[in-house]
């Protein structure tokens, strides 16, 4: 399992969020679309320009910067990081990041 999706899990799990209670890192959780609006201004561009880049580290640090961020959202936006998250996990997984173990290359 791949550290990205081990994360997510870890955070879905203290969350109790049952829409994460899939742990198969190829089928992932039907989740809402993200509220892009909720976050800063061209996240998603920022995001999907590190996907073509292939940029791994890139979009890991912005996982884990967004996935501590779950709690003021939530309180400010009345809902959780978990989409975003999910949105980052899957462009990792498009741009190739996870290898064979399930690892992030370059880890």
């Amino acid at each position: 399992m791949s550290w990205a999706l081990r994360t997510l899990t870890g955070v879905c799990a203290a969350l109790t969020m049952a829409a994460c209670s899939s742990s198969d890192a190829k089928t992932p959780a039907t989740l809402l679309p993200v509220r892009w609006g909720d976050y800063t201004p061209g996240l998603q561009a920022k995001i999907d320009t590190m996907s073509t880049a292939k940029d791994c580290n890139g979009m890991q640090i912005e996982f884990n910067q967004i996935g501590a961020t779950n709690l003021a959202v939530r309180n400010r936006f009345g809902h959780g990081n978990v989409e975003v998250l999910q949105y980052i996990d899957d462009k990792e997984r498009e741009a190739g990041c996870f290898g064979q173990t399930g690892d992030t290359i370059g880890s």
